[in-house]
């Protein structure tokens, strides 16, 4: 069942509850003027990140919109491997400006390689035990899908799915393809996870050295939809983009971008196939930056250059010495206020009693500071360095 939560539908429902919770902590956030400050216990032995990490996505997979038309013509999809799934979910349409939900898979389906041609309810392709797990587990979405496993007998290669008429010409589906078995994967890499708009977006992506690329392409996806071509170009096996962001979307605040990298690769069998990897990202406005840190009694004061008021936070990683004499993180210390617009200061206090009680000893240091716009769910900036906090 694993291998159909990650198809479609899944995504959408958690895309659809982050919007909905990033609505309403903005509104508290535009709300609320109140200064808050806290602290808490880390635990030592686990690694912590406040700054942006690189991101690594391996794809066997692809997927397609079609339309009832294309599907009666017949799809033709190329598998790498055995056992191949396959599914297929419509897309609801709009009538008057209404969202209509379509529910409906086309009746009479069938699969062939080109030998053979099975309808795609036979027991040999049907996955009619997951499906119905499926289906109870998020019966919003995936009592509408469809799933297949091409059988072992059917071999992999060049497939056709075809609706045989069956489908309504202007109904719209997505048919999506899990090669879970192939040595052929696209990888895409990029070296965080959050751009702003006076940045470059960069990626690469590869497909490893048993096979060869034939085409990419990458576009960046807004949270509304709108879509933008990325430039890139190959050099030698890899390929690079680096793209001035230049949007016109914004989209609502804690709303997830994508990247979608599509390719074609000539596999190590010299096949000819498909693969999409698909990379979430922030895209955010800089409305303020950490200028400058000076360590103080009990904690650190902060010189901001703020464009824009709003309610931001900074969270300090501070770290204490063990009984070898090695530095250790121990606490994650919270502050949240409004700032107006132009150069301000924020205070980040310390709570030097619960350092104390901690178990590990002085001199305690800040290791690295985050500033979060809170009001539009942005991590502004990240800052690594060894503030040493001055006790009283």
């Amino acid at each position: 069942m694993q291998y159909y939560r990650m198809i479609i539908a899944a995504p959408l429902a958690i895309a659809a509850a982050l919007s909905a919770t990033a609505l309403q902590a903005q509104q508290l956030a535009n709300q609320n003027r109140e200064k808050v400050a806290f602290s808490q216990y880390v635990d030592p032995g686990s690694e912590q990140h406040l700054a942006d990490t690189p991101i690594a996505r391996k794809s066997r997979s692809f997927f397609r919109r079609v339309s009832g038309s294309e599907l009666n013509r017949g799809l033709e999809l190329v598998t790498d491997a055995d056992r191949a799934v396959i599914q297929i979910t419509p897309l609801d349409g709009v009538a008057k400006g209404a969202r209509v939900s379509k529910r409906e898979i086309p009746r009479g389906m069938t699969l062939s390689n080109g030998a053979q041609r099975r309808p795609v309810d036979d027991d040999s392709i049907a996955l009619h035990r997951m499906s119905r797990g499926l289906r109870q587990q998020l019966p919003a979405f995936y009592r509408r899908a469809h799933a297949m496993r091409v059988p072992a007998d059917m071999d992999h290669g060049k497939l056709t799915l075809k609706a045989n008429g069956n489908a309504a010409a202007r109904a719209q589906y997505v048919v999506y393809v899990l090669d879970r078995h192939s040595d052929t994967a696209l990888e895409v890499r990029t070296p965080k996870t959050r751009f702003s708009r006076a940045e470059h977006l960069t990626l690469e992506a590869s497909a490893g050295s048993r096979a060869q690329i034939d085409s990419i392409s990458a576009t960046l996806v807004a949270p509304g939809g709108e879509r933008y071509a990325l430039s890139g170009k190959m050099q030698g096996d890899e390929y690079r983009v680096d793209w001035p962001v230049r949007v016109r979307e914004s989209g609502a605040p804690g709303q997830l971008w994508s990247v979608q990298v599509k390719s074609r690769i000539h596999s190590a069998s010299g096949a000819l196939v498909e693969r999409v990897a698909t990379v979430a990202t922030n895209i955010f406005q800089q409305t303020a930056e950490l200028a400058s840190v000076h360590s103080e009694a009990q904690g650190l004061r902060l010189d901001l250059d703020v464009q824009q008021p709003g309610r931001y936070e900074v969270r300090a990683l501070v770290q204490g010495r063990d009984r070898s004499g090695g530095y250790l993180p121990i606490m994650l210390s919270y502050n949240a206020e409004w700032l107006e617009a132009g150069r301000r200061q924020m205070a980040v206090p310390m709570d030097m009693a619960q350092l104390a009680a901690s178990g590990l000893d002085g001199p305690y240091r800040v290791q690295s500071l985050q500033l979060l716009d809170q009001g539009r769910m942005a991590v502004l900036d990240y800052q690594r360095g060894s503030w040493e906090l001055a006790t009283p």
